[in-house]
């Protein structure tokens, strides 16, 4: 119990041969606390694995990065870092050992340091228009209803 593993960045293309769903959200909780943690999450993954395999406009499905998790064994796992729909998350096969990765990789994004960032998107439930990032450490979040001639026009693109 309590391996320790090694994290890694890995390719687009490791990213596609990654099967898998959601292990668990990255950070644990409900509410205006966590939904700001939340934010910090691309921030911190900045700093641990530099820039994300890809950046959409689309709120839920913002970004995401391959990790793999290589135990004291050499064994290699491989995860999914993303948000998407519930917010921020790893995902990966289903069983113990990547559990185990997952569990241990979501206490280092949580606990690194924040790289400020700033985003720009859609949640097209909404529909609206988001800002969100860090700024000097700090997460903010701002808002605004789209039109339905702005809404038009996006979805037309």
């Amino acid at each position: 119990m309590g391996e320790k593993y090694e994290f890694k960045a890995e390719s687009m293309e490791t990213l596609n041969n990654v099967i898998g769903g959601k292990i668990r959200n990255i950070v644990e909780g409900y509410g205006l606390d966590s939904y700001e943690k939340g934010i910090l999450c691309l921030g911190q993954l900045k700093t641990l694995f530099g820039e994300p395999l890809y950046i959409s406009d689309d709120l839920e499905d913002q970004y995401a990065y391959c990790i793999s998790a290589t135990d004291e064994t050499g064994k290699k796992i491989y995860l999914h870092a993303y948000s998407g729909p519930s917010g921020p998350a790893i995902g990966g096969n289903h069983d113990e050992d990547s559990r185990q990765a997952a569990d241990e990789l979501a206490k280092l994004i949580t606990g690194a340091e924040v790289t400020d960032y700033d985003y720009e998107g859609y949640y097209w439930d909404g529909p609206s228009a988001v800002k969100m990032g860090v700024k000097n450490g700090e997460p903010y979040n701002e808002e605004r209803e789209l039109s339905e001639e702005d809404f038009k026009e996006l979805y037309d693109k």
